[in-house]
């Protein structure tokens, strides 16, 4: 017999799909059965409602994003390199996961998911305003609002990743990721001289020429 968890799983890998191409009024609970190939009676075993399924799927991408964009950060040497790297993670795990991100991007303000699954959701980036908040404190940031630098730098990279993921040849992606990641950090700078922004972007993009026969 087929594991419970792998059921579950199959559940939500069928309701997400779905979701992104059809809405959340356009995914009945009996058709996320009928593709997933189970009864709708074992849907609702799992998920009660409709609207635990997407709490649910909302509260797993969002812990599995924020844990992919907290990776490496802590062994970068400064704030401007910490939040590099998470702008990196996260046009990284974009692309790796283009259904996930169009879901968080369709379902991040929307009144099918509970208050209480989006203040979970958001506590796995509450890291990324403690390192703002860091480099206010060491003069390297401007002293605006965190949350509204973190708002600013979310919609900043809602439209900077589609147009990367968009783009076929791995070095102009590199190049992209560049130079949006660099106007970013010269938003949040508080000077103008405060150093070549996001460097790793660019030693993976010369590796990658180097590499080349």
């Amino acid at each position: 017999m087929e594991p419970a968890h792998d059921k579950r799983d199959a559940i939500l890998a069928t309701a997400l799909v779905l979701f992104c191409e059809r809405g959340f009024h356009g995914t009945p609970t009996s058709l996320i059965s009928r593709e997933t190939g189970v009864a709708t009676g074992t849907l609702f075993f799992y998920f009660p409602t409709k609207e635990v399924l997407i709490d649910t799927l909302y509260r797993q991408i969002k812990s599995e994003a924020g844990a992919a964009l907290k990776t490496g950060v802590a062994h970068e040497p400064a704030i401007q390199q910490k939040l590099c790297r998470v702008w990196e993670n996260a046009i990284t795990w974009a692309t790796e996961n283009p259904d996930k991100f169009r879901f968080m991007e369709q379902f991040a303000h929307s009144p099918f998911i509970s208050p209480p699954a989006h203040e979970d959701g958001m506590s796995h980036f509450l890291f990324l305003q403690e390192l703002i908040r860091d480099g206010i404190q060491e003069g390297v940031i401007h002293d605006y609002d965190p949350g509204l630098l973190c708002s600013i730098l979310a919609s900043s990279l809602s439209v900077l990743a589609p147009r990367i993921m968009a783009t076929p040849d791995p070095e102009q992606r590199a190049l992209l990721t560049r130079q949006g990641l660099a106007f970013l950090w010269n938003g949040l700078a508080a000077h103008p001289d405060a150093g070549e922004p996001c460097t790793a972007a660019g030693r993976t993009a010369k590796k990658k020429r180097r590499g080349r026969p």
